[in-house]
């Protein structure tokens, strides 16, 4: 009973997804009630939950991968039933929804609720699963999921950076998605995107080169990825218009963005020098029972980057990992004020460099001027 009760805590994340597709079904404040439910489970009650240490173990694992793979058309659902909101042709026989929404500053909150949560969701359960599917190397099918998945929040070098440049490099200065000391979140966010898609695109190439395949062909993952971005927008664009196509970017932009705050606190501040062991201490983990239930365990991050071929199920609480004191959401919104941020990580970080850090990476620290001389 109890490992029942335990797998079913990780289908939250998709049965909030499901609400919020009844809930732009319904417009008006169903939308903003069910992202704010949403949104409160991930921070305050995720707060007040507390940590689990629990190892689920391959008894659920069937369920897990069904619950993995039910993701890609929820999201799906939810798209459609965001551009339906938007799509007021007749032809459609969209007006029962459109109705819902009557023509006035209601209507104009609702759809702000319906882009932001669509976006939200795009990062919550879409990226979270691509995270996931995109490890499973040797299933064509994981890594298709895993490239439609990313395509709602324009992210075509996910799959070629995250393999073969995050999970090489982490914690170096060359790492895109290693946050620096000092670094605010949203100054990291334009360098992330910027730099992954730069670096993504070269490794891809030269994994083409290698194997004497054209760049510009089917075969790059890239190019599969950006074709699927523009796949969806061709139909935002039948389905709702200039409107569709508007709104369907917003939600993009807005779920990246939220995924690359995740991708912040990740690593934030750690440091390891080029070519040396990545180590549990070199992520900070997460413990709290809602933050890795809605996010399938990718909190317990230090364990992924020791195996990352582990399917979340099986990812345990490392002992020698630095620990953040939130959960991933409340700590994400925490990262937007810089002197609240700092007020909680520089202690952290001052303990790593003693207790965790190693002679080079302390020096490393020391010659860019990262050193934090005070832990109180």
């Amino acid at each position: 009973m109890r490992a029942r009760i335990l797998a079913l805590r990780y289908s939250i994340t998709n049965i909030f997804v499901m609400c919020f597709i009844v809930a732009l079904a319904l417009g008006n404040w169903p939308i903003w009630a069910v992202l704010g439910l949403a949104m409160l489970t991930g921070g305050g009650v995720d707060e007040a939950v507390g940590d689990d240490h629990s190892q689920l173990g391959d008894a659920g694992s069937v369920f897990f991968d069904v619950n993995l793979y039910a993701t890609l058309p929820l999201v799906m659902t939810m798209t459609y039933f965001l551009l339906v909101l938007l799509a007021w042709e007749p032809s459609l026989d969209l007006g029962i929804l459109s109705r819902r929404i009557p023509e006035n500053s209601g209507q104009s909150l609702a759809l702000v609720g319906a882009v932001l949560g669509t976006g939200y969701f795009y990062a919550l359960a879409g990226v979270t699963v691509a995270h996931e599917l995109t490890h499973r190397l040797g299933n064509p099918v994981a890594l298709l999921w895993a490239r439609l998945l990313l395509a709602l929040t324009l992210n075509p070098t996910f799959e070629a950076y995250h393999l073969q440049g995050h999970h090489r490099n982490v914690c170096t200065y060359h790492d895109a998605a290693s946050a620096r000391r000092g670094e605010y979140v949203l100054a990291f966010v334009a360098r992330t995107i910027i730099h992954q898609s730069l670096q993504g695109w070269r490794i891809e190439s030269e994994r083409l080169q290698r194997k004497d395949l054209a760049i510009w062909s089917w075969r790059n993952r890239i190019v599969d990825g950006i074709l699927c971005s523009i796949l969806i927008l061709i139909i935002a664009g039948l389905i709702a218009g200039l409107s569709g196509i508007t709104a369907f970017l917003g939600a993009a932009m807005f779920g990246r963005v939220l995924h690359e705050m995740v991708n912040y606190v990740q690593h934030y501040g750690l440091v390891r020098s080029e070519g040396a062991a990545i180590e549990a201490r070199h992520s900070w983990d997460c413990y709290r029972l809602l933050s890795n239930a809605l996010q399938y365990n990718l909190p317990r991050h230090a364990d992924h980057h020791l195996l990352a071929s582990k399917p979340f199920w099986n990812l345990n609480a490392a002992s020698n990992s630095p620990k953040l004191p939130h959960g991933y959401e409340t700590m994400s919104m925490i990262s937007l004020f810089p002197a609240w941020w700092h007020g909680l990580m520089n202690k952290r970080l001052a303990d790593w460099d003693e207790r965790l850090a190693n002679d080079t990476e302390r020096s490393i620290v020391r010659a860019r001027g990262w050193m934090i001389p005070d832990r109180a």
